[in-house]
């Protein structure tokens, strides 16, 4: 088709193009993109220019003028969305004036980047937000693929989830009346999965066969040789089995039907009258919800299924998100690549040792197919099957998790017949003397024998290699999975610590559970990983070796701590060692801390790529990208990972912004930091939403240097670290190892508590006590009396903040005391401890404050020891007595003044006057700018940009 417009294309060189020779142009330039469009060669009274039938029969239509038309378009648009009721979408599209003067029109359509189009309307209705979209023909198609997704996607998804859980209950509930099946169901699911709630378990067992039938039914639409759903089901759990297993042995799909046959295998023991009153509800569920085709809205169905904890017990990786992921971490990597070839992709070994239900292998596997069709390529089910072959390989510790990884991998193309799929149940446990990890078994070793897998089956501990998966039953013992080189390890590890009752493996008996944290912690002597940090350091250290030195890439979702909290510097220090910190994305978006589904806590995205040999280059910089709005739809996340390749980060040591934008509105900002900037300390670049604020946090901490945006003055500040000033004193968990909370008048007074409606003053009087503890509590050790209260201090440090509520920082009391929820701080100076006190409530002391804190969830966040310790704060000690009494005397004058909350400091009279008296004791340029940039950071205010 190429090599037939081209010649005709030469020889307009020079002449007027007609619209419709350009309307012809790009419809079969968006056919090689494999979107089916037909374009009208010649313009007829009420025929659209362009015309595009979707797979799932949704019709799509365009009229497109040169730039100079672009008003009679719109009136005509108007006249188009009239007229086809009936199209999910019009579009306008502009083409460049300059293509006019193309020597080869095609290839200039192909290669422009300025295209603009939008959408006009939708099913009869004009749109009243037109956001102008400029791009290549390559992004109209894929806007144009997602279009249903991205304007009925989500309700219909919704719909459709909706009925399926409540038939899925229904199922579960008849299930449960045959106490006997119901208990065989659950303990199978328990076996695999570790799923005590038996509840949950059979609902588990539910879906799992909803996937099957809903399969079954995909795979009869296009297959002569595969029985109806209905069919088969007219023999009740018997005509099922036999189905899929006659499915497995003449066609495929074992990953997809293996766990379904068991649990019919125990349907099929018990009554007719159960077997047809579970399932039923069931293929009720498949038939009212069949009109969800497409890979995006089929996908996002059951990621929406399996996301909720109700049904699977467990957190996933949001759809948006792991497509955000996906895209930034293939752009500009791996080098030197043709995408139009399907075998590259292939090539690549891609793993996730917490593959859950498969939901990043299916981003990476998407991200292929829509790099190979922008490139031209024609070979997307070639290259969809030799991805799931020989490509991905997923591990998880739980059987019906790996099932529905393989459905939903599977489900992708139903009409692709696969050989095998990589993906491996990890035992998890103690048996005698073996203590199984699970996919952390990888830490130090490269073959783990698997419980279950759906690709090694029936081969022997002494003869590892892959054999197809067609027609077995189960998985042979002493089968073994090999963690093979890789080119990509993407994960999202389980979010579970080592502390608060130690929560590692917390779905395992409690001696069998110490047995395994045991193990781990052995273990994890010889990897840099902390156990405190939780199970997701593990998955770092034991994937990090299996990377490709020079070219491996790691792709993480992980809880922002990970850049900034002191139980994860060994995991940053693994990471600054081994790779190149390429890019870290995190959410300033308080509709959407987190990056995956059913949590709200804050999380990062990390990419890095390994080092050809140790050591750090002094030209490597590290992105930071901050979103202002993090996308909850697929279409979104493209929108922003476009935004991304198209922007030049703003540099640190430079001044400007790199706004994001998408759709003409600012969706976050980039900045890139120099590498001995961000090596051996906090991964401060994600703690501002603005560069500006970043600025002036690094120019303080680091070089001691007041810098404001917009301010032209500077100065000086002479700093050192909190605890060469002070001592800190006990945390909360040593000071009740040695006393308890009384209300009768003892030696031992404390600062009880931070209710934000009374902690309005810089100052304060203890208002409990605590009696010292006789004997140790049970499973603790007695915290030696003089050794707790020796630290009692003036001063009080948050230890924990909500900041949209927070109205002071740190208090000082006349009298030593501890507290169960702010720091002691004990400096033996009374001038001294006025002074940091003022400090720390400025708009300084809180900018430092925010720089080092470690956020959970959004505003809620923790100042952890080390970080106080470590915390920047005026050295009074090169005060003059003149600035240090300055301080003392602002501090008793603002004694009985009320702060406001937070987000109102910018109008805040105490907190202007605490700033205004702070830069005239110490020749300060004002404050105020600074003031107005920390109260509508969204961390603090609890509201987007």
């Amino acid at each position: 088709m190429a090599k037939r417009s081209s010649g005709s294309q030469q020889r307009l060189f020079g002449k007027v193009l007609r619209e419709e020779v350009m309307n012809t142009l790009l419809a079969e330039l968006l056919r090689d993109r494999q979107v089916p469009a037909q374009a009208e060669r010649r313009s007829r009274e009420g025929i659209p220019d362009v015309r595009v039938e979707l797979p799932g029969g949704d019709t799509v239509i365009a009229e497109c003028k040169w730039d100079e038309a672009a008003g009679p378009l719109k009136i005509q648009l108007d006249e188009r969305v009239k007229a086809f009721p009936g199209a999910i979408g019009v579009f306008g599209v502009l083409y460049p004036d300059r293509l006019r003067r193309a020597e080869d029109t095609r290839a200039a359509l192909a290669d422009a980047d300025d295209v603009q189009w939008w959408l006009h309307g939708s099913r009869g209705a004009a749109i009243a937000d037109r956001p102008v979209r400029s791009g290549s023909v390559a992004e109209l198609a894929d806007h144009v693929r997602a279009l249903p997704l991205e304007l009925e996607g989500a309700d219909r998804v919704a719909a459709a989830a909706g009925v399926i859980k409540y038939e899925i209950e229904q199922a579960a509930d008849e299930l449960g009346k045959h106490a006997r099946i119901a208990r065989l169901v659950a303990d199978m699911i328990a076996r695999t999965d570790q799923e005590e709630d038996h509840a949950a378990a059979v609902r588990i067992g539910c879906l799992v066969l909803f996937n099957a039938i809903a399969f079954q039914d995909r795979l009869a639409a296009s297959r002569a040789d595969v029985p109806t759903v209905r069919e088969s089901q007219r023999r009740d759990a018997p005509g099922l089995r036999d189905a899929w297993r006659g499915i497995c042995d003449e066609i495929d799909y074992v990953p997809v039907f293996e766990l379904a046959i068991d649990i019919l295998e125990v349907l099929a023991n018990g009554p007719r009258e159960i077997q047809i009153q579970s399932i039923a509800p069931l293929v009720k569920a498949v038939e009212e919800t069949r009109q969800l085709k497409g890979h995006d809205l089929s996908g996002r169905l059951f990621h929406t299924l399996l996301s909720d904890a109700k049904f699977t017990g467990a957190y996933y990786t949001s759809v948006p998100a792991a497509t955000l992921l996906a895209r930034l971490v293939f752009h500009d990597w791996p080098a030197r690549v043709d995408w139009s070839d399907h075998e590259f992709p292939a090539s690549l070994n891609v793993a996730d040792l917490a593959c859950g239900t498969g939901t990043l292998l299916m981003a990476v596997a998407a991200e292929a197919e829509r790099r190979h069709l922008a490139a031209g390529g024609h070979s997307a089910p070639e290259l969809h099957k030799a991805m799931v072959e020989q490509a991905l390989h997923g591990y998880d510790v739980q059987l019906s998790a790996v099932h529905f990884a393989a459905v939903s991998l599977a489900m992708l193309n139903p009409d692709i017949q696969f050989d095998r799929m990589d993906l491996n149940v990890m035992p998890i446990g103690v048996e005698g003397t073996q203590v199984s990890l699970g996919s952390l078994d990888f830490l130090g070793s490269e073959t783990v024998e698997v419980q279950f897998t759906l690709a090694h089956v029936g081969v022997s501990m002494h003869d590892p290699k892959r054999v197809s998966a067609r027609g077995v039953r189960g998985a042979a013992e002493g089968v073994i999975a090999t963690l093979p080189e890789l080119d990509l390890a993407i994960m999202n590890p389980p979010f579970t610590r080592s502390v608060g009752g130690n929560l590692l493996f917390g779905s395992l008996p409690a001696a069998e559970r110490r047995k395994l944290q045991n193990e781990l912690s052995r273990r994890l002597k010889t990897h840099r990983a902390s156990a405190t940090a939780g199970l997701g350091a593990a998955f770092v250290a034991a994937a990090s070796p299996k990377l490709r030195p020079g070219e491996g890439r790691l792709a993480l979702v992980l809880p922002a701590t990970v850049c900034t909290g002191p139980s994860w510097e060994p995991t940053r220090s693994l990471v600054e060692r081994d790779f190149a910190l390429d890019m870290v994305i995190a959410s300033h978006d308080p509709m959407r801390w987190n990056f995956s589904d059913s949590t709200d806590l804050s999380e990062a995205l990390l990419i890095a790529t390994r080092r050809a040999a140790k050591g750090r280059g002094g030209d490597r910089r590290t992105v930071f990208i901050n979103l202002w709005r993090n996308p909850d739809s697929v279409l979104g996340a493209d929108r922003v990972a476009r935004a991304v390749s198209k922007t030049t980060p703003a540099m640190l040591e430079d001044t400007g912004t790199a706004l994001l934008s998408v759709d003409g509105r600012h969706v976050g900002e980039m900045i890139s930091i120099p590498e001995p900037r961000v090596a051996g300390r906090q991964w401060v670049g994600v703690q501002f939403a603005r560069a500006d604020v970043l600025r002036s946090a690094l120019r303080l901490l680091d070089d001691g240097e007041l810098w404001i945006a917009g301010e032209g003055a500077t100065a000086t500040i002479p700093l050192c670290r909190l605890n060469e000033l002070g001592e800190i004193g006990p945390d909360r968990r040593d000071m009740w190892d040695g006393f308890e909370r009384t209300r009768t008048v003892t030696a031992y007074p404390m600062v009880a508590d931070h209710d934000t409606e009374r902690r309005t003053r810089l100052v304060t009087e203890p208002d409990a006590y605590l009696a010292p503890l006789s004997k140790p509590r049970p499973g603790r050790r007695l915290k030696p009396l003089d050794q707790l209260w020796s630290k009692s201090g003036c001063v009080f440090v948050a230890e924990r903040l909500w900041l949209e509520t927070t109205r002071v920082i740190a208090m000082r009391s006349t009298t030593k005391a501890l507290s169960n929820v702010w720091w002691p701080v004990n400096f033996g100076d009374a001038s001294a401890e006025k002074a940091l006190t003022v400090w720390l409530n400025s708009s300084l002391g809180l900018l430092t404050i925010l720089t080092r804190r470690t956020s959970t969830r959004g505003g809620w966040v923790a100042l952890k020891k080390a970080d106080l310790e470590d915390l920047p704060v005026p050295d009074v000690r090169h005060f003059s007595t003149g600035q240090v009494q300055g301080l003392s005397d602002l501090l008793d004058r603002l004694a009985p003044a009320d702060f406001e909350r937070l987000p109102g400091m910018s109008s805040c009279p105490a907190r202007t006057a605490l700033d205004e008296g702070l830069s005239e004791v110490l020749g300060l340029p004002s404050l105020g700018t600074l003031r107005a940039l920390l109260a509508t950071e969204p961390v603090v205010s609890n509201r987007r940009l």
